[in-house]
């Protein structure tokens, strides 16, 4: 009997000694899920409340004469947002201004000394010399709303969007509205364009042609994490804490369904959002007066800082188009 039972003994050891393994194995793997998981929301909600300035130029000092700073809710009323409304005279014609990811309303970019930028006050008076209004306002967690709201990269922004205007036309000024946005603030735009009847053009600078793809192949350049496995869980927290919903994202998409004009710019040697992210949504247009101009040296938003004279160009020529 006693042979019997250290035989038994024998074999049930080895098997004990494995399962007690297996057991270990899976509980740091359990962890490291944990951990990653962890990880993954800290780099979300990090991402999602960047650093903004927010900046109290002198607008009288652009030669600016005629403005009021303006507050109004967001479409989903959950969020108060404030802008600069410019007015030009007796104008029923108004152009938003949508800045990009870390910006604020008066600036998109320049958030080093070396880095380009877009004065958005210097844009306005392109804009007032062509008969237009300009409303710049400050997306949801940016500007004076710093950290105070996550950014969701066009997600809840198109929300701002159509906030805005629905405030102009209830000025009595949006007769006729155009949109002009950088970076997020272009795929923002474009993304709102097949939610509403109210937006007469879309003037976009750099933007990306699907979010979620986009982040698929980037993800990198925002985080400085290695695509795997961080890309498949950050993706997924975005729409666990913020609810993004891809799908409503995807300008390539939103084109394709609106017959409005619309002038893409784009730098061709911008690696933020490559100038290939363009040439998607440029196989989507359905209006004869919309086009795409690259500008051969220009980074992420760099083409109004390097060909100034040629953007405005394009802007006025564009403008004038629409009006045809």
């Amino acid at each position: 009997m006693e042979n019997k039972t250290e035989l038994l003994k024998g074999k049930l050891l080895p098997f004990l000694s494995l399962n007690k393994t297996l057991e270990i194995v899976l509980v740091f793997i359990l962890i490291a899920i944990i951990v990653l998981e962890g990880f993954s929301a800290y780099i979300v909600i990090k991402f999602s409340h960047p650093k903004s300035i927010s900046l109290h130029p002198d607008i009288k000092g652009y030669g600016i004469k005629t403005y009021e700073n303006v507050n109004f809710n967001s479409l989903s009323n959950n969020i108060t947002l404030n802008g600069c409304l410019i007015k030009n005279g007796n104008s029923k014609k108004t152009i938003i201004i949508c800045h990009g990811y870390g910006d604020s309303k008066f600036m998109s970019g320049g958030k080093t000394a070396s880095s380009v930028k877009v004065d958005n006050l210097q844009l306005s008076k392109i804009f007032l010399s062509q008969g237009y209004n300009t409303l710049l306002f400050d997306f949801r967690g940016h500007g004076d709303y710093a950290g105070k709201d996550g950014v969701t990269i066009g997600f809840k922004e198109q929300q701002d969007l159509l906030g805005a205007v629905n405030f102009i036309k209830s000025k009595g000024i949006g007769d006729k509205i155009g949109v002009i946005g950088f970076s997020m603030g272009a795929a923002t735009a474009l993304s709102s364009i097949d939610k509403t009847n109210d937006i007469s053009f879309v003037i976009a600078d750099s933007p990306f042609s699907d979010l979620k793809t986009y982040l698929q192949s980037n993800m990198k350049i925002w985080t400085g994490l290695p695509d795997f496995p961080f890309v498949p869980m950050v993706l997924l927290n975005f729409k666990l804490i913020y609810g993004v919903d891809y799908s409503t994202v995807k300008p390539v998409s939103s084109v394709s369904k609106s017959k409005i004009p619309i002038l893409l710019i784009h730098g061709k040697k911008d690696t933020t959002i490559p100038y290939t992210e363009s040439l998607k949504i440029e196989k989507s247009f359905k209006n004869s007066k919309s086009k795409l101009v690259s500008f051969p040296d220009s980074t992420h938003i760099g083409s109004y800082s390097i060909y100034q004279n040629k953007y405005e160009e394009v802007l006025k020529d564009f403008l004038v188009s629409t009006e045809l």
